[in-house]
């Protein structure tokens, strides 16, 4: 497979090399003959004469002049633009070898221009300030692309497999549409549902925190962002698409909508999926955490080091976007969303949105754990069946007020809720390294949860009279209700020596009522010191309360019934945690740096009543909270940044409360009353260096965290194989994080390379039997990725990227253990004569290091063959094939302060899919430039 890749490599890139020696220069001088003076830093762009697609583009000197390198031989047309001035278009004819002198080129200023009417074409890019705009008719994208294809041919621009869009590097966290939110929250939405035809203009730039745009005094945190503006016809227009696939005899499906009505300020969008391909077309949060704030002491914590190799994660419930062949499990899925935007009386933005989902996931897996315990080795194998129905519905909407130009109210309000019903069966077996049996069992449970959550923010906003002078007031409330039943049976039987000990069985159902609350607000003033500093004072309170109430009751064989309550595993608990304090700050923005100094107070009060036996715990806490943050621009497109932060970390009531939970009688669990809150320091280093000219970037991160009285595990493993665990404090634990990314382009051969790499290394503590154990982990991920493209013939994207992990343990030297994950992809469209057009993608990975059935190599390719048919291209008919080699498998390792784990899931493997798409607008051509007309 992998000769066949780079064979055909050779046979595809070795033309562009070629022709690559068939290149010209082009230079000239941008001049104002009003002023008589070149136009410092003028935008210089190059185009397809036959169909006016953008080849190169530039940014002239500081005098006006510029040169462009390494053009193929061939006609073109020159344009050359600048705020403010009529741009000029000029067809050049470049020549192998030949360098062009164009002299000259003289724009004319549009408010000198007189009374006259001006007829010219836009320009293919223009430049203002921080932004750049790319006009859309000078990038050729097939019929039916969406947003995403378009973004994929903009100079600068990639998008990950996952969708996410990063521009020279920095990812884009924020995408608008008409300057306005598009389903709030989540950007994929707009890039892989909007028609690319629909867009004018792409406008990139970094927005400035909303901090600055309040104050009016630049904090140097801006975030990188998208705005699509559309074209003035689709402004008053109904558009999208409506498409449907179904597999030939193994009953997969895939359908999919988008409808968008515009009308000037008002937009509404209407989104629906369904399919049984672990397909999203956009991205669904889990809102809703089930076991609640008051259960949170229940997670494993900080104990042991977790690493994810290419297997898709944990079972959420949710097939999420990007994880694609490494799903766990297969899932129906049906989903939907609605999303509005208007402007009320000149005066109020209104956004709101709704989205539902309705999941059906099945997984099943075989686990294989060494544990490797000081004189307590064993081994753990299991089988396990789940299914899973998360079914979600959200609404949220913003509404933002502008009294005057002074003052500002926006309200946030949300409300969702979540029914999830779920139903496993688990065998298993552990035995010593004699091959002695020490404990087998199985377990079957059923759970149905419920859960509302309703919440709202409020800010308020006011400018003074002084620039920079402001108050304001941040207001939140939450309310959550989460109703839990429950029945579990499960029988465990001990062995010595392989002779069976004694049995353990469960049999009992449980309800759990749990309601949290919280409400609190900060007030901020800001008084401004000079022209560009200003200090900030803010007080704050918050107040949060819970309850839980579970309930348990075990089989009683006499009555037939569950009846008998079970004192041990039934609870009462409420709880409250409340803060409060001030923080004073420094902010100021220099011609070079940017700066934030500042401290926060705080002093907090957590209280954890169990109201079964009177139990009550109280904890007082007093910290101060130091933070900085320093930005220093080397230079307009070079940052170097560094943050300091520290935070606190409350133990749970389920952590604090000595209540055992033995509902797993190989897993028992109590809480420490003696816990204390976490400390967590943390600083950040970064490096940001790009060029949107030349398409160069260079990203360097370094991270380190260090936790004080960190909550971590302390285990006790009996002979027989249980565990007892229990939170304890520890100091010791620390995180580091590097990564260093560059990109650049090879113009001659159109085409471009990112290479990088990550490291990381997690140091955590745990308790086994009492002693210490360090636990390391060290990760490397080197990675290249290669994109060529060949306009109207072929794109072509391939990736490697290597995984090497080496864990440590300072109690269990025979769990250390290295391994490794290689990762192959490329992916490679053809534009085919008739319309046709090819995909294929084809991804290899190869595992090592594993446990023996579990070090695999799989090759995984999908394609598919699409054509365009009636008026405009409007409908597409495709075939695709999944797996087409029929080798997808699931494989995931997981290692803990006790144990190697390795899981073996039931993932898709293939399947064959046609399908239909048909677009409800007409196709907008992209064979010439538009003309702009102004009259003076």
């Amino acid at each position: 497979m992998l000769k066949y890749i780079a064979t055909l490599l050779v046979i595809v890139l070795l033309p562009a090399f070629v022709q690559a020696q068939n290149t010209g220069t082009v230079k000239g001088h941008v001049f104002d003959t009003a002023t008589n003076r070149g136009l410092a830093y003028a935008t210089v762009s190059i185009v397809n004469s036959k169909d006016s697609t953008l080849v190169t583009f530039t940014r002239a000197d500081s005098t006006g002049k510029f040169t462009i390198k390494a053009l193929e031989k061939g006609n073109y047309l020159l344009s050359a633009s600048y705020v403010g001035f009529i741009p000029v278009w000029k067809p050049i004819d470049v020549k192998a070898g030949q360098e062009l002198d164009m002299g000259q080129l003289i724009l004319t200023d549009l408010l000198k221009s007189g009374d006259v009417t001006v007829t010219a074409r836009r320009a293919p890019v223009t430049i203002n300030g921080d932004t750049v705009e790319f006009n859309t008719e000078n990038f050729k994208t097939q019929p039916n692309a969406v947003v995403e294809d378009l973004l994929k041919r903009l100079p600068g621009v990639t998008v990950d497999t996952d969708g996410t869009v990063r521009v020279n590097g920095q990812r884009i966290n924020r995408v608008l549409v008409n300057g306005k939110e598009f389903f709030t929250g989540d950007p994929k939405i707009a890039t892989k549902n909007l028609d690319a035809d629909a867009v004018d203009k792409v406008q990139v730039f970094d927005k400035k925190s909303d901090r600055a745009e309040f104050t009016g005094i630049d904090d140097g945190n801006s975030e990188k962002t998208i705005n699509l503006k559309l074209k003035k016809d689709r402004n008053k227009s109904t558009f999208g698409r409506v498409a449907g696939g179904a597999g030939a005899d193994d009953g997969r499906y895939d359908a999919q909508t988008n409808i968008n009505r515009f009308n000037g300020d008002q937009q509404l969008s209407l989104l629906g999926m369904a399919n049984n391909v672990n397909k999203q077309g956009f991205s669904l949060n889990d809102i809703m955490n089930f076991s609640g704030d008051l259960a949170r002491g229940m997670r494993n914590g900080s104990g042991g080091v977790s690493i994810n190799i290419g297997g898709g994660g944990s079972d959420n419930g949710l097939p999420v976007s990007g994880l694609g062949q490494n799903q766990q499990g297969v899932a129906n899925t049906y989903a939907g969303g609605v999303n509005y935007n208007d402007l009320w009386n000149k005066k109020s933005n209104v956004n709101t949105s709704g989205m539902f989902s309705d999941i059906d996931l099945l997984t099943n897996r075989t686990t294989n754990r060494q544990n490797l315990l000081p004189g307590n080795s064993f081994d753990y194998m299991s089988n396990s069946s789940s299914s899973r129905r998360v079914q979600q519905q959200r609404w949220n909407g913003a509404i933002d007020h502008k009294f005057d130009s002074m003052i500002s109210l926006k309200v946030t309000p949300q409300v969702s809720a979540q029914q999830n019903a779920t139903r496993s069966y688990s065998n298993y077996v552990s035995t010593n390294t004699s091959g002695q049996k020490i404990n087998d069992g199985f377990t079957d449970s059923k759970t149905q949860s419920d859960a509302l959550n309703l919440s709202a923010t409020a800010l308020y906003r006011q400018r003074l009279k002084k620039k920079g002078r402001t108050i304001s007031g941040n207001f939140t409330f939450n309310y959550n209700d989460s109703k839990q039943t429950g029945d579990l049976y499960t029988k465990n039987t001990f062995y010595a020596a392989g002779v069976p000990l004694r049995d353990s069985i469960t049999n009992q159902k449980n309800t759990r009522n749990a309601i949290t609350r919280n409400a609190g607000g900060t007030i901020t003033y800001t008084e401004p010191i000079g022209r560009k500093s200003l200090l900030e004072i803010s007080s704050f309170y918050n107040v949060n309360s819970g309850q839980s109430d579970r309930k348990t009751y075990d089989y009683n064989s006499g009555s037939g019934k569950y009846d008998q309550y079970n004192t041990i595993l039934s609870n009462d608990f409420t709880s409250s945690y409340n803060y409060g304090g001030g923080t004073l700050s420094f902010r100021s923005n220099m011609s070079k740096v940017a700066l934030t100094l500042g401290t926060s107070f705080q002093a907090a009060t957590l209280k954890s009543t169990n109201n079964t036996n009177g139990n009550v715990i109280e904890q007082h806490f007093s910290d101060l909270l130091p933070m900085a943050n320093i930005q220093y621009k080397i230079a307009s497109s070079k940052t170097l940044s560094l943050n300091i932060n520290t935070s606190t970390t409350q133990p749970s009531t389920t952590q604090l409360q000595p209540i055992a939970d033995v509902s797993d009688p190989l897993n028992t669990y109590t809480g420490n009353p003696n816990l204390k809150r976490s400390y967590v320091q943390s600083l950040n280093l970064s490096f940001f260096s790009t060029n949107i000219y030349t398409q160069r970037n260079l990203f360097a991160f370094v991270s380190a965290t260090k936790t004080n009285n960190a909550i971590v595990n302390s285990d006790v493993i009996q002979p027989n194989g249980s565990r007892l665990s229990m939170p304890v404090n520890a100091d010791g634990q620390y995180f580091i994080f590097g990564s260093i990314n560059a990109g650049f382009p090879i113009k001659k051969i159109k085409s471009r390379v990112d290479i990088g790499i990550n490291t990381n290394y997690i140091r955590n503590i745990a308790f086994l039997n009492g002693a210490r154990n360090n636990i390391g982990n060290l990760g490397i991920g080197p990675s290249l990725s290669y994109s060529f493209a060949q306009d109207g013939l072929m794109d072509i994207n391939a990736s490697a990227r290597l995984t090497i992990s080496k864990a440590t343990y300072s109690l269990q030297p025979r769990l250390n253990s290295n391994y490794l994950q290689q990762t192959y992809n490329i992916e490679m469209n053809n534009y085919l004569p008739w319309g046709l057009v090819m995909n294929n993608g084809f991804n290899y990975v190869v595992n090592s290091g594993r446990a023996d059935g579990f070090n695999t190599k799989i090759p995984f390719w999908n394609a598919s063959l699409a054509k365009g048919f009636l008026k405009n291209k409007r409908g597409e008919l495709k075939l695709s094939v999944f797996d087409l080699l029929n080798k997808n498998v699931g494989i995931n390792r997981n290692a803990n302060q006790n144990y190697i784990e390795d899981t073996r899931y039931n993932v898709l493997q293939r399947y064959f899919l046609i399908s239909f798409t048909y677009r409800l607008n007409k196709a907008a051509t992209n064979g010439g430039a538009r003309i702009i007309t102004r009259t003076f």
